[in-house]
């Protein structure tokens, strides 16, 4: 049965071992469905990498995890309670539950795949961030990213500001050039990571 970190389509389960054998797993709570259409085995019902594959797999196939999760799954923030994932225009999926959805045009050349999933870029995924998420998450993450840069740091904050600046949604982008200023990185910090 084809599976993705444990999480898979409840119609491929459904024709592999039979809608009845299905539904009283699920009745059983042997699998869980987080969302419409996706099952995980109870196990991994909390697990990100399972949850992040469910919610792609919910979504259209050229969807990407973004913002917050994204930033998370950079390593620059622990990962976050709901999954955010951003669709292309056309896809029906919304927001609901534990899964944040945004509509997007998605360029391929800013996709990374880590884990095996579609993932934002990570100057986007900041760039998401400060423009939508709490400020001092926001800034926290990218200290974090910029920290784990060393001598590349300064490019990476440039890069961002650059994305900011492209953004075709404007709200929040005041703020998030406000935060983009402000971010500190601690001089040995930075050395360090540039030593790495």
């Amino acid at each position: 049965m084809p599976t993705r970190h444990g999480a898979l389509l409840r119609g491929d389960a459904e024709r592999l071992l039979g809608v009845e054998h299905v539904a009283e797993a699920l009745r059983e709570g042997e699998w869980v469905q987080p969302w419409r259409g996706v099952l995980i085995p109870a196990p991994l019902a909390e697990e990100p990498l399972a949850r992040a594959a469910a919610a792609t797999l919910r979504a259209d196939q050229r969807s990407v995890l973004s913002g917050a999760t994204a930033v998370a799954f950079h390593g620059c923030a622990p990962i976050p309670d709901e999954v955010h994932l951003t669709v292309p225009y056309g896809c029906e999926l919304r927001t609901q539950a534990g899964l944040v959805v945004r509509q997007s045009w998605i360029r391929e050349a800013d996709v990374d795949v880590l884990d095996g999933l579609r993932v934002h870029a990570l100057d986007i995924a900041l760039a998401e961030l400060l423009c939508t998420g709490p400020e001092r998450r926001a800034l926290d993450c990218l200290e974090r990213a910029l920290a784990g840069l060393g001598d590349r740091a300064e490019r990476f904050r440039a890069l961002v500001g650059q994305r900011l600046a492209r953004r075709v949604d404007r709200r929040g982008t005041r703020r998030a050039l406000g935060l983009l200023e402000l971010a500190w990185v601690d001089p040995a910090l930075a050395a360090t990571a540039g030593d790495a």
